[in-house]
């Protein structure tokens, strides 16, 4: 069997979900229980591997910007196999990734028990862990997310994912590419609006 080790940076992936309930037509948050099905249809995709779960074990943590996140969130991080990680010192009048991704990543890339490092973020400092990851000779998977929106002042901006983030990562999967498709059932399943409690185990038992 194979083991990932998958991160989500909330700081990117709350700007995200923040984007399609208030901005974009969907007007949806992001499906949390359906991020597991959208992973392993990429590295499937991409790697070619059998990711049914007898196949491809996932570690799952979410890392918080802040010490309270809403409690109904966190029971639906909890029921979906996420450990969850909350940010030390939080200024909650100005977010910022947590950065204790580094500490545990270097933790577990000790271990060496993972086929893949993957992260969810848009975020330039974390890239030094995929130049970690790579210099270990660990394969890894960057899902980032790109488009236009507004900025905190209401103005027209564009969110990109880090250039060095894509640069040092083994695999590049551009979310917003998925999401934004019209005509997809995939693409419905990952907004709450559509499927609140999406099993993983429906495509990958």
């Amino acid at each position: 069997m194979k083991k990932a080790y998958f991160c989500i940076d909330g700081f990117s992936f709350k700007r995200i979900s923040d984007f399609y309930r208030y901005e974009h037509r969907i007007r949806s948050r992001l499906n949390i229980a359906a991020i597991e099905t959208y992973l392993r249809f990429e590295i499937t995709r991409r790697l070619d591997w059998n990711c049914s779960t007898k196949e491809l074990d996932i570690e799952k943590h979410f890392y918080h910007t802040g010490e309270s996140p809403q409690r109904a969130f966190e029971q639906k991080l909890i029921d979906c196999g996420y450990k969850v990680h909350y940010s030390e010192r939080a200024n909650a009048l100005e977010p910022k990734p947590n950065k204790n991704i580094f500490t545990d990543w270097l933790i577990a890339r000790a271990l060496r028990k993972y086929d893949i490092f993957i992260l969810l973020t848009t975020q330039g400092q974390y890239a030094n862990i995929f130049r970690q990851a790579k210099k270990s000779k660990i394969q890894s998977l960057l899902i980032g997310w790109n488009s236009h929106c507004k900025n905190s002042c209401g103005r027209d901006s564009r969110w990109k994912t880090d250039k060095k983030l894509i640069g040092y990562a083994s695999i590049y999967c551009p979310m917003e590419k998925t999401l934004n498709q019209s005509e997809s059932v995939f693409a419905d399943v990952m907004f709450e609006k559509f499927c609140p409690s999406y099993p993983s185990n429906l495509l990958y038992g």
